[in-house]
This record gives C-alpha cells, sequence and structure tokens, in this order.
C-alpha cells in the first residue's frame, strides 16, 4: 500500500491564503483524529482498524489534507510510518485542538446535567500536603458536584501541560524563569524551605547549632537542576561546608518524611508542613535559615486562557486556604 504522494513542492513556501481556506472550510474533526492515530499507531492497518474504516480510506483522507494543505504530512519507514516536520507540526496542534473540543464537551455535559464542570491543576510538591486539601475542602464544600483533578509533578513537566492547556493551572513556587507574558500569576502565601531532621537525629538535641556542624552529613535533596537545589548547594558553599557527597535526590514528600524518620539524614521540607510534623514529634526544625530566594507559593495561569467558572472558583478556594494556612 502507498501513502498518498505530495501534490507540491515542500521545499516551496506554502500558500498561506489557501492553509488558512482549508482549514476554515474543508479541515474536519475526523482528519484531527486520523492524524493523531497515525503518529501513534503508525500503520495505516492499525489506524483504519482504530477508527472502522477501510486502509484505503485512510489514504484516502490523508491524500486530502496533503493536497489542501500543500505538503507530505507522513513518510515511509520501512513497515511503519513517520510524521514529516510539516506533520510533527499539525500533529502537536491536533492534540490541543482534540483536548479542547473534549473538555468543551465535558464542560456542557457538567452544565447541563448540574455536575459543576470540572477544574484540572497541577500541584508542585511544596503545595500538596497542606495547601491543597484546604482548598480542595473549600471547593468541594462551595460545588460539591464539581470535579477538581490533581496532577503532582515538576515545573519541568507541568509548565509545558498549562501551555497546551491540558491544566488550568499550576499551584506552587514558579520559577522566575516562567515569569512571562503568557501567564499570570497570583502569590498566595509565603511558605520558606526549611532543614528538618528526625527528633533522634544527633543535631535535633543541639542547644547551638553551627553550618559548619552539617559538613559530611547525609541529605534528601530535590532532585539535581531543581531550584532548591542549586540554592541549597549555593547557600552551604557561601557558609563554607562542602557540597555532600551522601545524598538521595527525592521529591517524593512522603517517602522523604519516612526516610528521615528510619535514617540520620538532613531533608528540606515547606516550613508549614515541616511545623505540622514538628508538632507530632516526628521531626525536628534546625535554627538555620535558607533564605526565602525561590519566592511564594503562588497560582499561575495562562493570560489568554477563557476561566470556566469551576478555575475561577478553584482559585478563590486556594486564595482563602492561603488566608488560613498563613502563620
Amino acid at each position: 500500500m502507498v501513502l498518498a504522494t505530495p501534490h507540491t513542492n515542500a521545499s516551496a513556501p506554502l500558500d498561506r491564503g489557501a492553509i488558512e481556506s482549508y482549514f476554515s472550510r474543508q479541515l474536519k474533526l475526523r482528519h484531527l483524529q486520523l492524524l493523531v492515530a497515525l503518529a501513534d499507531r503508525q500503520t495505516v492497518a492499525k489506524v483504519a482498524s482504530a477508527l472502522n474504516v477501510t486502509q484505503p480510506a485512510v489514504s484516502k483522507m490523508l491524500g486530502e489534507m496533503e493536497k489542501g494543505i500543500g505538503v507530505p504530512l507522513f513518510e515511509r519507514d520501512g513497515r511503519r510510518i513517520r510524521p514529516t516536520p510539516h506533520g510533527e507540526c499539525l500533529i502537536r496542534h491536533a492534540r490541543e485542538l482534540l483536548l479542547l473540543a473534549q473538555r468543551a464537551g465535558d464542560e456542557l455535559h457538567a452544565m447541563s446535567s448540574g455536575t459543576g464542570g470540572r477544574v484540572e491543576v497541577g500541584v508542585l510538591s511544596v503545595a500538596a500536603p497542606i495547601l491543597i486539601p484546604a482548598a480542595v475542602g473549600l471547593f468541594k464544600q462551595r460545588a460539591p458536584s464539581a470535579t477538581v483533578c490533581l496532577h503532582e509533578g515538576t515545573l519541568d513537566q507541568l509548565v509545558p501541560a498549562l501551555r497546551a492547556s491540558q491544566l488550568d493551572m499550576i499551584v506552587g513556587r514558579s520559577a522566575r524563569a516562567h515569569a512571562t507574558p503568557e501567564f499570570l500569576s497570583e502569590a498566595l502565601f509565603d511558605d520558606p524551605t526549611v532543614i528538618v531532621v528526625a527528633r533522634t537525629h544527633p543535631l535535633a538535641r543541639r542547644k547551638r547549632l553551627k553550618w559548619g556542624d552539617l559538613a559530611g552529613l547525609a541529605w534528601i535533596v530535590p532532585s539535581a537542576g531543581a531550584p532548591m537545589h542549586r540554592h541549597l548547594l549555593s547557600v552551604l558553599e557561601t557558609h563554607g561546608v562542602e557540597t555532600p557527597v551522601n545524598m538521595v535526590e527525592s521529591v517524593v514528600i512522603d517517602a522523604n518524611v519516612g526516610m528521615l524518620q528510619t535514617y540520620p539524614m538532613l531533608g528540606l521540607l515547606p516550613r508549614s508542613l515541616a511545623r505540622h510534623h514538628e508538632e507530632t514529634g516526628a521531626l525536628k526544625i534546625l535554627p538555620l535559615s535558607l533564605g526565602a530566594a525561590l519566592g511564594p507559593v503562588s497560582t499561575t495561569w495562562r493570560a489568554d486562557a477563557q476561566d470556566t467558572p469551576a478555575a475561577a472558583l478553584f482559585r478563590g478556594c486556594l486564595s482563602d486556604a492561603a488566608k488560613m494556612a498563613r502563620v
């Protein structure tokens, strides 16, 4: 079976007017579905089976798109097919449009059935233990039938998802590198990172503590390259403490707390969570300040996003929860 061949020289500049005309008059949802299916399944036979159409129908539809746009979108690689650079561009936008169509359908269904809508929230670990449970509690009180979906991750994972409209917002410390005009941000509260150890750790019983006392000790730290990782090493260097060689890299809060209670290690926690564990007698906050260089916990969302009622309500709940969390 032969894929449709392009009808225009791929190296020639494309006719923007012709492309816009094709998009507005002929491109349909089924074309977008076909593009994504071809990218994901990589063979015409599998795509035909998934879409419940014949293989000739797949080739015909692809040929129509390539003729309308004027460039090849896929090429053969043995038995498989792979997208061309033009195809990769169109596939990326097709995924975004299909996601938006799905979310629009979900929201309309929620409104018509009285379920109150849906909000997708990216959560950084700094916000997960204390702020998010309080905000979700307020949200469910005010909109019991609405759905909130939480996605925990790092900035490197969550920012692209926010940019692609897969998330409505991100909650946590947003790196200054992402403070661009495409995003809006609202500061919620200051929750600086503190150094913690188990109550049984030798340093927990020290009445006086100097930075030099940390030399040579084991640490649990954020992943290498994370802003807090770099900041910690900078603070240690400033105080004449060599970079630790005995380290575990982890942003899994529950695992970190468990390791701190099991092994004689130093760790980092948001102050709000550290105080909670200090009150339970599990951990001890060391009296050494890392400063507040990473900024406050914030909510970040796309500047060009159209607010849904659920997203606007959840941002309000975050703001109210943050006021209660301030100490």
